[in-house]
């Protein structure tokens, strides 16, 4: 099952495999979610400028909610409740080293070598949009930053793979088994998700082959579809690492949550890396709607690179 966190105040939910309905989105709607996206890619940027040795994780989430007020948006996680009955305190989520997903923004200041995960999802105009970045904080160990590499390598990949017609298993496999190759161990407890007036909506979009592929939730991307994209990976540990299981199929990594009721981490400490992208597809494939736009790219299209299908 994936556990997800809803966007209305509600509870953390955990959801069986059922075959998707998914929205097919309309150009105005798809533009109206670029521009949340093209939100949520500045403010991931201008954080990942402030990631330093010294700096703390409730810092960063206060510039985050500066400046998501400053756009009259909604910072989504204000409004999740988790299966305590207790809110999340903090516009963003800050995931340190072996905490894998939403990790609570705190004032313990950073350390040169760690990693941090900043998960931002926000509503503007009554759309969504959500993306992550892992970054390192200061100089980091060499297995940490082919972590984030492969990480950030694999979303791309992952995107260069999205056309009409392809089926979400096919992409699942291709990113399971660039992952494992490369020596990483996989999450497969939490994946990505259909989004656009609320932040969590079908399909699942699972960064492995995972029970829920074969149970009904596999799909079809058709033009129109708006979906985010999140792998995540961690180092190999003393129970991390790559594996699979009899049918081929990712194992994932063990994880437990801590007492906040929020943050997930690794069970034996291992670092995770976490990156995030919502795209749209398109008849050439994907439409990137979270990255900054760049002044010769303003649409963010994917590049072409990575394996074909």
């Amino acid at each position: 099952m994936i556990h997800t966190i809803d966007s209305n105040p509600t509870t953390v939910t955990r959801r069986t495999a059922v075959r998707p309905t998914v929205s097919v989105r309309s150009e105005a709607e798809i533009e109206s979610i670029a521009r949340a996206g093209a939100l949520v890619g500045g403010i991931l940027e201008d954080l990942r400028s402030r990631v330093r040795p010294g700096t703390t994780t409730a810092a960063l989430a206060s510039r985050a909610a500066c400046l998501i007020d400053a756009a009259n948006a909604d910072a989504l996680p204000l409004s999740c409740v988790n299966e305590d009955g207790d809110c999340f305190t903090h516009a963003i989520c800050t995931s340190v080293d072996d905490v894998v997903l939403h990790g609570v923004p705190n004032d313990t200041p950073l350390v040169e070598g760690q990693i941090v995960s900043l998960d931002c999802s926000l509503r503007l105009d009554g759309w969504c949009a959500d993306a992550a970045i892992t970054v390192a904080v200061g100089d980091t160990a060499p297995e940490r930053s082919r972590l984030i590499e492969t990480c950030d390598a694999l979303l791309e990949t992952t995107i260069d793979l999205v056309r009409p017609g392809v089926r979400w298993s096919r992409i699942a496999r291709i990113m399971q088994e660039l992952a494992l190759d490369a020596g990483f161990g996989v999450i497969t407890d939490f994946g990505g998700h259909g989004i656009g007036r609320d932040i969590h909506e079908q399909p699942e979009v699972p960064s492995a082959v995972t029970p829920h592929l074969d149970a009904g939730g596999d799909f079809t991307l058709r033009p129109g579809m708006v979906v985010a994209i999140e792998p995540t990976l961690v180092l190999p540990g003393d129970i991390s690492g790559p594996a699979r299981d009899r049918l081929g199929r990712a194992c994932g990594v063990p994880m437990a949550q801590d007492a906040d009721g929020w943050a997930v981490r690794t069970l034996d400490g291992a670092a995770a890396a976490h990156v995030e992208h919502t795209i749209a597809v398109d008849r050439a494939g994907a439409r990137v709607l979270t990255r900054r736009p760049e002044p010769d790219s303003p649409r963010g299209v994917a590049s072409g690179r990575g394996p074909q299908l």
